[in-house]
């Protein structure tokens, strides 16, 4: 059957109408014509007295997979009031990956108690991830894979696949291991189709495999991922065995992670904040930030006090000020949002922060002369003074060219230096665009003050 779009909003719709109305019973039944991300996203947007009910009646597996889809801290705030015993049959169901995520936020005893009440192979393997450091391969690798022993036929792997556990449910590649499950070889599903059934594995597998290992950065294994368009890569331990599958789903999740990640970071927020944070918590991750960025401005504020005779004779000087200031920053986010964006998939290496720079002088260059060119023409309007028309467009010009080079080289530079591009970049750029435009600024403008004054 082919559902189109308008069928599928249609039952999105209905099934939102049905938990305004709480009627769960229907809900529940609507759900089975729904993905479990878009019903995780309605359930995430309506009543939250109505998202344990729901999950209770919804089948276990469905109601497993939606638990799966939720941000983590939802997914710990309702694990923590749900029914222990349900709480532990949906871990059956969810990703073990996210399983350890949920279980590493949880409060230890509470987490102790569900861990306590699933298949213990399923705690053995829960709790197997939760050791790995945070941001490894190891924390975010899943468990479940197809593996072969060397020496196995076609037909028995064939067979091996046939019968794997149902949540195995990436079999596109089938990895060869030896008697102490070190990596050999992989072959993907096609090509074990095609192959004569009885010809031994070790003789049509692909022997050069890529592999990472479970202390890998998982960001970086994530942009090999991508940059490689591999569907999943092999996970292996301190001891060259295979102990996971980095799959591409999850090298998505990562990297979206990340950008969002660097983009709070732009704005001095903690990537740890999120919509679950407590108040007061929020408070103390942004407070300290806030009070250094005041320090930050108070180079500009020196900048400013340093011409205030010049202020003082021409008064209309402060109307185009936050102009040129904003103008600055507006341009350096612009540089800096594709410079990080680039730094965060991998597309571009550290060493590249000249070609960079190259780029956005060019920019930079037309940028500052077109909007310079017509603040010019906006200045002179406004105030029928041309001196000043001139100085503020030369000043908008020169700041513009100014932002789009820092917003565009020092992500690299900060991180070559070991230092967060995106934490620190958001802060020190717009401190120096505003230094940079106010001085151009205001030093252009004493130096063209006695014309200023007679207009």
């Amino acid at each position: 059957m082919i559902l189109e779009p308008e069928v599928l909003q249609s039952y999105r719709d209905k099934f939102t109408e049905q938990l305004e109305q709480k009627d769960l019973d229907q809900a529940v039944l609507t759900a089975q014509n729904i993905s479990a991300g878009r019903i995780a996203q309605i359930l995430t947007d309506s009543d939250y007295d109505l998202v344990i009910p729901f999950l209770e009646k919804a089948d276990q597996k469905l109601a497993g997979n939606i638990l799966a889809q939720f941000p983590v801290e939802l997914a710990v705030e309702i694990l923590e009031q749900m029914d222990p015993k349900v709480g532990a049959s949906l871990l059956d169901d969810i990703p073990i990956d996210n399983a350890a995520d949920i279980m590493q936020q949880m409060d230890t005893d509470e987490a102790s108690e569900l861990l306590g009440m699933i298949n213990p192979a399923l705690e053995d393997m829960i709790r197997d991830l939760m050791r790995y450091p945070p941001d490894t391969v190891g924390s975010v690798m899943n468990s479940h894979f197809t593996a072969i022993k060397k020496g196995s036929t076609v037909k028995q792997t064939m067979t091996a696949i046939k019968d794997a556990p149902v949540h195995i449910d990436k079999k596109n590649y089938v990895y060869v291991v030896d008697k102490n499950n070190k990596l050999e070889g992989v072959m993907s599903i096609k090509d074990l189709i095609r192959t004569d059934p009885n010809k031994l594995i070790d003789e049509v597998m692909v022997p050069n495999v890529v592999a990472i290992y479970t202390d890998d950065d998982a960001l970086e294994a994530a942009q090999h991922i991508r940059n490689r368009r591999f569907q999943m890569l092999p996970v292996l331990n301190d001891n060259d065995q295979l102990v996971g599958v980095l799959l591409l789903d999850d090298a998505i999740d990562i990297l979206s992670e990340n950008m969002a990640d660097m983009f709070m970071h732009m704005g001095a927020a903690s990537a740890d904040e999120s919509f679950y944070t407590p108040p007061l918590s929020s408070v103390k991750k942004r407070l300290p930030w806030m009070a250094g960025n005041v320090f930050l401005n108070l180079g500009a504020v020196a900048v400013i006090a340093s011409f205030e005779a010049t202020i003082e004779a021409v008064a209309a000087l402060a109307i185009f000020l936050p102009m040129i200031t904003d103008m600055g920053g507006n341009v350096g986010i612009q540089a800096l949002s594709v410079s990080i964006r680039s730094i965060a998939l991998g597309e571009v290496r550290l060493s590249e922060y000249w070609r960079a720079a190259k780029k956005e002088i060019v920019v930079g260059l037309i940028n500052g002369l077109a909007l310079g060119a017509l603040f010019a023409g906006i200045a002179w309007f406004v105030q029928a003074n041309m001196t000043l028309g001139l100085v503020a467009g030369a000043a908008l010009a020169i700041n513009v060219l100014v932002a789009g080079i820092v917003g565009g080289t020092l992500p690299f530079l900060i991180k070559r230096w070991g230092g967060d591009p995106a934490m620190m970049t958001g802060p020190v750029l717009t401190t120096i665009t505003d230094i940079t435009g106010v001085t151009i600024y205001l030093g252009l403008s004493t130096y063209f003050l006695m014309n200023l004054i007679g207009g």
